[in-house]
């Protein structure tokens, strides 16, 4: 086969760049959707396709003598995770979608030898297979080649960092600077590596407290343990709670302050009383108001002795000041708001 001229390349590039953007944007698709699917957590996939001009440069650098086969990247996919055993789930998803081409796949990390640090990522090179190549929505499409690449956040720092051609890291330095670059490179290695067993660990002692009861009520208050406190109280009592996200430092720090460090000391205070008359009152509450609520039914003035003004509205939801007055009396509950400082006066529906 004879080498394709630069007239030749650009007229087969013209009619194929379109195709490709197309690719590109099917394939981020469909990564995207299984990784939902699937609950694994990433930080981004982003695609790309070459410019004309980019494409051409590739070629002729390489020297590519049948670009059609020989040029994989025209679309690249990028797929960026938190750790190391997240790319390891993300790479069955993507030999699970596509046909790989294993001879021009590789992961980089097992290329670089035991004395060096550098650029690591998994590559693959793929098409989207005959199978849905057939179907409608990817007509034009069969054949072909993406790549895609996988990276954790600190590989893809690092290889930012060291190949981005405008940047001071790039090409050979004196050898004095070019060991220390070599040893921060490996710092991020073993951060990644380290960060990667905390996660192993705080999956581990999740699971220890969840598969123990007898030991979870001895588990010291803390963010894991809470919240798997709160899980079990919204299965157990069918309650639901608002699913925003939220930090619960603060609500953790009230517990200690009231010197409950334990899950043991908090269930105890979820009484059968208390669960009956929140589910009649309140109607709407989040995972840190419902422990709020707890410590407020069990003791409303001492939780007001140690209150922080750092969540004022509270008592803007009347079903809140209903629960509680179901206890105390409306006129108590008042007494002791006024008497704190919550507020300066309070109103409730009492019908």
């Amino acid at each position: 086969m004879h080498s394709r001229t630069a007239f030749e390349n650009e007229h087969w590039l013209r009619l194929r760049l379109p195709r490709h953007a197309r690719l590109t944007v099917a394939v981020v698709a469909l990564i995207e959707g299984m990784l939902n699917a699937r609950n694994i957590e990433y930080l981004s996939v982003t695609g790309r396709t070459k410019s004309l001009k980019s494409a051409l440069e590739k070629i002729e650098k390489k020297k590519y003598k049948n670009p059609e086969e020989q040029i994989t990247d025209i679309s690249g996919i990028r797929v960026i995770t938190f750790l190391e055993d997240q790319v390891s789930e993300i790479e069955k998803v993507i030999e699970e979608l596509f046909e790989i081409d294993n001879e021009n796949s590789l992961d980089r990390s097992s290329v670089l030898g035991l004395d060096r640090v550098g650029y690591r990522s998994t590559h693959y090179v793929g098409n989207l297979g005959s199978e849905r190549a057939r179907l409608p929505e990817y007509s034009q499409l069969e054949g072909l080649k993406f790549e895609v690449q996988l990276r954790t956040v600190l590989q893809h720092a690092w290889a930012e960092l060291a190949h981005d051609r405008s940047f001071k890291f790039k090409g050979t330095l004196p050898s004095r600077l070019q060991r220390e670059l070599n040893l921060y490179a490996g710092l991020l290695e073993l951060a990644d590596s380290g960060f990667n067993k905390i996660a192993r660990e705080i999956d581990e002692y999740s699971y220890s407290i969840e598969s123990s009861p007898s030991e979870f009520n001895a588990t010291d208050i803390n963010d894991i343990s809470i919240s798997q406190f709160i899980k079990e109280i919204a299965k157990e009592n069918d309650i639901e709670f608002d699913a925003v996200e939220m930090q619960l430092d603060p609500v953790i720090a009230e517990l200690k302050l009231l010197g409950i460090d334990n899950i043991g000391k908090l269930k105890i205070l979820v009484t059968d009383d208390f669960i009956k008359n929140y589910k009649r009152f309140v109607t709407y509450d989040t995972p840190i108001g419902f422990v709020r609520s707890v410590l407020m039914y069990e003791d409303l003035e001492k939780y007001f002795s140690h209150w922080k003004k750092s969540w004022w509205n509270q008592f803007e939801d009347q079903g809140e000041l209903k629960l509680l007055s179901e206890k105390y009396g409306y006129e108590d509950v008042k007494k002791i708001l006024v008497k704190k400082g919550v507020m300066d006066s309070v109103g409730v529906d009492e019908s």
